[in-house]
């Protein structure tokens, strides 16, 4: 892939410019909050051209059919935001970090689906780089070229892995590690320092969480040994940053962290009770308004990644919001949920 200049990019930045009006912004997002049910959320959503009309739909009979119908919504919502993108930008394989953890989801998929002698189709994303049967040829028959470089070195070392301990976990960190390794390759190759920044700023703050999540587990000196073996690699945070925050407890990491480049993100966790779902939530506004002040170029590869970024949350709140109607939880609940959004 060669690298790209940002002129290169002016029709297509001009046309995701116009795309943006279809994103589930803030005022939106506001107006689905507030609404009573799920099926009311549906029905707006359908006047704003994102979903169909429940109540014209025989087939939503169930809940389980309901609920299927709203995922099929919401992939479908994703899979077109990738194949508008794909068709717009010169060179459509500098966005395929994008979709590098859907493959990684399939892979999972497949792996532990064949463990079990179960048949993966029903598990699997259509819209990763790799054809969902290609991918499971490949991991089914030990060929494994068709897949992204470092989670195709990855798969053998998880299966063996497994085959020695038994734990299914560590399929998920060795693939996880690999599918990071392999969206940080793919942003470099294009080039943009900004979407470089944002993937290594994505990978600091998958291992802050995970850091953590296994400090609040207080495993002591397992739990070291299982985050040194599950760290992702590339961010600007090194391992020995983790390992002395882990030496030192979570007040250390905090304070580490709120002297560098994630001071904002620290300051947000302070104004809420410090629940994981809390601070993940932090992580994830922390991550976006990144992108956002990335993205204010008027043309260039921030343009697309941004709006991908847009929808990919877009779809995220969505999903909180139905869940949250469905479970009969309050707006005010609702809104410690929700994501901030790219528009």
């Amino acid at each position: 892939m060669k690298i790209l200049q940002p002129t290169e990019y002016m029709y297509a930045s001009a046309r995701i410019r116009a795309m943006e009006n279809r994103l589930m912004g803030k005022e939106r997002i506001d107006v689905l909050t507030d609404l009573k049910s799920s099926e009311d959320v549906m029905n707006k959503l359908a006047e704003y051209g994102v979903a169909p009309n429940e109540q014209e739909d025989p087939t939503l009979a169930s809940g389980e059919a309901r609920g299927q119908k709203r995922e099929d919504m919401l992939l479908s919502l994703l899979r077109e935001a990738y194949r508008e993108v794909g068709a717009s930008v010169p060179e459509p394989k500098l966005y395929d970090w994008f979709r590098y953890p859907y493959d990684c989801n399939n892979i999972k998929a497949v792996i532990k689906c064949y463990i079990r002698q179960i048949d993966p189709a029903d598990l699997l994303f259509d819209f990763g780089t790799v054809p969902t049967s290609l991918l499971t040829e490949a991991i089914l028959t030990d060929k494994y070229g068709v897949l992204p470089p470092a989670m195709a070195k990855a798969v053998p070392v998880a299966r063996e892995d497994y085959a020695k301990t038994g734990d299914p976990q560590r399929i998920d960190a060795i693939l996880d590690i690999a599918c990071y390794a392999d969206m940080l390759a793919c942003a470099e190759a294009s080039g943009n320092a900004t979407v470089i920044s944002w993937v290594k700023a994505k990978i600091d703050l998958v291992n802050i969480m995970m850091c953590l999540r296994i400090l609040r587990m207080k495993r002591g000196e397992t739990g070291k040994i299982f985050l040194d073996s599950s760290l992702l690699f590339g961010g600007e945070l090194s391992h020995g940053f983790f390992d002395e925050a882990y030496d030192g407890g979570e007040e250390t990491l905090w304070g580490s962290l709120s002297m560098g480049r994630y001071s904002r993100f620290v300051h947000a966790v302070e104004a809420t009770d410090a629940s994981l779902a809390a601070i993940e939530k932090c992580a994830d506004d922390h991550w976006m308004s990144l992108v956002r002040e990335g993205a204010r170029v008027s043309f260039g590869a921030e343009v697309p990644s941004g709006y991908l970024v847009g929808v990919e949350t877009s779809v995220k709140n969505i999903r909180i919001i139905l869940a949250a109607k469905d479970a009969g939880l309050s707006s005010d609940v609702l809104r410690e949920r929700i994501r901030e959004s790219y528009v």
